[in-house]
């Protein structure tokens, strides 16, 4: 907002479907806004708020927005957590053709316009660091704010529709990052246990048998074969309808200097779905 005031800028952002409100040197809003559109005759009269805010807000009506942060309480490196998931390659791509702001504390905001069939939502800490900012009732600083660490700043680009499944998956359900990521692994295990008769294994017979005890051996934490008891008591829990979620145990148990990894306990599972075909 170089050159004019918050007032006149806000009245100007509406011509773009944007809406503005004052924040105190806190990022706190000094207006009350929740479900509340935000018009000219709103911007008037709360005109000296405006008149005084040395920063401003952009709620997230219309737009979301990627909240990066590199000091995030707990020192989390938002730049980090991006890098590491598979979708980064395909975030940095969009990011180089949206709106970006460089935040007073070293951050980052990557702006995206909402699309339709997409039920967006706050997400906090969706990785160490980033935060998704995208209920209506959000806000983001926007550029030309000035805090005791600095000004918040942008680059000249409009923001765009976000292209790719990124979006699709921050949106898809609730929880975290880690937490979609699980229910995802869960689904893809069902998936494949849905359609796969297991009734022909011996040890399955009676009321579960061998397969049973594996189940149980395993929860209790007193597994003999962590493959072998893995392999039976997947095999139980698909004749019996329940579900491997306990099993996931394992992960992570360690056996003299032999850690049984994620990859290890769903490459069991798979060799459990293959056996005598």
């Amino acid at each position: 907002m170089p050159g004019i005031n918050a007032y006149d800028f806000a009245l100007l952002a509406l011509d773009s479907g944007i809406q503005i409100i004052p924040l105190n040197e806190n990022k706190r809003p000094l207006v009350s806004f929740g479900n509340v559109e935000i018009t000219p005759i709103f911007i008037e009269t709360y005109k000296t708020y405006y008149d005084n805010a040395t920063m401003i807000a952009v709620l997230c009506r219309g737009l979301w927005c990627i909240d990066i942060d590199v000091n995030h309480g707990d020192e989390a490196n938002g730049f980090a957590s991006l890098e590491s998931i598979p979708f980064y390659g395909e975030l940095d791509k969009n990011a180089n053709e949206t709106m970006i702001q460089q935040t007073a504390s070293g951050g980052m905001h990557i702006i995206f316009k909402k699309r339709e069939g997409i039920d967006y939502s706050q997400k906090i800490n969706y990785l160490p660091g980033v935060d998704i900012k995208a209920n209506d009732n959000n806000y983001f600083v926007y550029a030309g704010s000035v805090t005791t660490k600095g000004v918040y700043t942008r680059n000249e680009l409009p923001p765009k529709l976000y292209e790719g499944d990124f979006e699709k998956r921050i949106f898809s359900k609730r929880g975290n990052y880690y937490k979609q990521m699980e229910d995802k692994e869960t689904q893809k295990v069902n998936e494949i246990l849905k359609d796969y008769d297991f009734s022909h294994l011996p040890q399955l017979n009676g009321q579960g048998g061998r397969g049973k005890q594996a189940y149980q051996r395993i929860i209790d934490g007193v597994w003999e074969s962590r493959n072998n008891d893995l392999f039976m008591a997947v095999s139980y829990a698909k004749v019996k309808n329940i579900s491997i979620e306990p099993l996931k145990v394992l992960i992570g148990t360690v056996k003299g200097s032999d850690e049984f990894t994620e990859e290890e306990f769903y490459k069991t599972v798979q060799s459990a779905f293959d056996n005598n075909e």
